[in-house]
């Protein structure tokens, strides 16, 4: 297990060293491909209840959808935000996991949903970026308005991490939010897109233009006559149909200029970065060589294994990263 970040480190040593859970892979989700993928094969889907359905208002007049999970018997007056990856929603297995694990320790949870996508379709139109972060401020301030006395906590997930980190960069938040996480969140896109459209990673990719293609349903290039079903990769979307249309030349632009690693030195609150580093999607070394903040208890926590997303542990039931969270979050 590594630390990386000055804060992090005095932060964690001030605990006494040992406030992370030890990792080690459960059999037999061993390596990367097989940590990343386990969900998928899972027969015991996590069931959480909804509550309440919350409309984060935009300034286009839509709104962004959120799930409530209010715990059965509250026993902390805190709120916890997760935010989806990329081909995800409100549905994705990580986020009912780690919703059902935090309601059930008395957290009230609100699983948000990015404009155009799950339940947020019915509210808004797609597509949306990883650099929406109005979005997150607006669904912050929902969430502070529906519970006003809870301290109010972040969660996101690869992409989802991406848009937390490059809020918290960004500053000139609604809330007064305690601290964040992120769970295997690409720090620079470009680099991340390289990775990710590998030819080992095929069916990866395969999979999130599937899920690509059925989000931007409707949705069409602002610069090109091309069809959804005739772009092949990430980098295509990003490239015909996101970067356009947010603005941005292309993909190259785009990636530029809404990645996060950008804005890290300039986060103020508390923040628990995970990652492995047989990561296939994502570089461990853009986590290395971050420039995370000194005078905040923010940084990096890699892994040697845990996939993408993975992190599924020989020593509890749940994923690594929940555990790490609650420990962090408790911590602060």
């Amino acid at each position: 297990m590594q630390i990386v970040g000055a804060g992090l480190q005095a932060f964690l040593k001030e605990q006494g060293g040992d406030l992370l859970p030890p990792f080690k892979q459960r059999f037999p989700w061993l390596g990367a491909d097989l940590q990343t993928v386990r969900n998928s094969f899972s027969r015991n889907k996590p069931v959480v209840e909804m509550h309440n359905r919350l409309y984060a208002p935009l300034e286009s007049g839509e709104a962004i959808s959120v799930a409530v999970t209010e715990p059965q018997i509250p026993s902390v007056q805190k709120s916890l935000v997760l935010i989806h990856g990329l081909g995800g929603n409100e549905d994705s297995h990580y986020m009912k996991e780690t919703a059902l694990a935090f309601s059930q320790l008395g957290w009230h949870v609100f699983r948000m949903n990015a404009r155009g996508v799950g339940p947020s379709r019915e509210t808004s139109k797609p597509p949306y970026s990883a650099g929406l972060t109005k979005d997150l401020r607006s669904v912050l301030a929902a969430v502070h308005k529906h519970h006003p006395e809870n301290k109010i906590y972040a969660m996101g997930f690869s992409l989802g991490g991406q848009l937390l980190l490059r809020t918290l960069g960004e500053g000139e938040l609604p809330v007064d939010l305690i601290a964040g996480v992120s769970v295997s969140a690409p720090l620079d896109l470009s680099a991340s897109q390289q990775k990710l459209e590998r030819r080992r990673n095929g069916v990866y990719v395969d999979y999130l233009v599937k899920n690509m293609r059925a989000d931007l349903e409707g949705t069409k290039s602002p610069t090109h006559d091309i069809a959804l079903e005739d772009i092949k990769t990430i980098r295509g979307f990003d490239e015909y149909i996101i970067g356009p249309y947010f603005g941005f030349k292309g993909a190259d632009d785009y990636y530029s200029g809404i990645s996060c690693k950008s804005v890290i030195a300039d986060i103020k609150q508390p923040v628990l970065a995970i990652h492995s580093a047989d990561d296939p999607w994502i570089p461990v070394e853009d986590y290395r060589d971050a420039n995370w903040p000194s005078d905040v208890a923010a940084g990096a926590v890699v892994l040697p294994k845990g996939g993408h997303v993975g992190f599924h542990c020989k020593y509890a039931d749940i994923p690594w990263y929940i555990g790490a969270a609650k420990q962090f979050f408790e911590a602060i």
